[in-house]
């Protein structure tokens, strides 16, 4: 082998080593950046498949099946992620939240509220009853918590929200179910108070005392008027409305 031949072997053999890091160099590269999905290793006869998973996968997973709704917003409130169950929530497109302000959610009452979460800058978690607003115009009573985070010198703030559509609804009815039980109870004492006062009465009667017979019935009508009252609070019923002018006529005996 002459000496021409050493140095084109040579050449040869150097340029091939230069592709070959070249190769390796895309490839490194293209896994760091997430670029690859897998790695095939091994003779064509006895391939090996390796899959690359980056190590936040799981939790993108989480954040997009779980049951609450989830976003996270720049400092000035623009939506830069939305999961789908709050575009579920809302009633809207996923896509068309990104880039939206999330004050356009909220119902204005509603706005200082938000705002004071927005102005969060430290990393503790607050939270806050909210109504958010569809598109139909209905409002979607959930708990908002908000937590500030520091991301590359960025800060943006998550959110997330938990319907509280069925917890109102039982705590309403548990409130109609309370007020039911009290008109019950007051409607009870008020039978009570009438049949003991028309007791009382009736046995004054037999005895003759006339006077205290009167005075029963006056202070049992009195008694229940007051009952029946608190009965027509609900109902917005001004109670007793006919009133005597003038006091009731003496009971007199009948003639045996």
């Amino acid at each position: 082998m002459t000496n021409d031949d050493f140095d084109d072997s040579a050449e040869r053999e150097l340029v091939e080593l230069h592709r070959q890091i070249s190769y390796l160099q895309e490839t490194l590269t293209a896994i760091s950046s997430g670029g690859v999905d897998a790695v095939i290793i091994g003779e064509p006869e006895a391939e090996q498949v390796y899959t690359l998973t980056s190590a936040d996968r799981p939790y993108r997973v989480i954040v997009e099946r779980m049951g609450e709704g989830a976003a996270t917003v720049s400092e000035r409130g623009v939506i830069l992620f939305a999961n789908p169950q709050l575009a579920h929530f809302l009633g809207v497109d996923r896509d068309s939240m990104i880039g939206r302000d999330i004050t356009d959610y909220v119902d204005d009452d509603q706005q200082t509220k938000l705002s004071a979460l927005l102005g969060t800058r430290t990393a503790e978690t607050w939270r806050t009853e909210l109504a958010i607003r569809r598109p139909d115009g209905t409002d979607v009573p959930v708990l908002v918590a908000v937590t500030a985070l520091e991301m590359e010198g960025v800060l943006v703030r998550c959110l997330v929200f938990t319907d509280l559509t069925m917890q109102k609804q039982v705590e309403r009815q548990f409130a109609e179910d309370s007020a039911q039980a009290e008109r019950q109870r007051v409607a009870r004492e008020v039978n009570d108070t009438i049949v003991q006062g028309l007791v009382t009465a009736e046995m004054a009667l037999d005895l003759e005392r006339f006077s205290e017979a009167r005075q029963a019935i006056a202070s049992t009508s009195l008694q229940a008027r007051r009952w029946i009252g608190e009965l027509a609070v609900d109902h917005q019923v001004d109670p007793g409305t006919a009133v005597r002018s003038a006091p009731a006529a003496p009971i007199v005996p009948e003639a045996p």
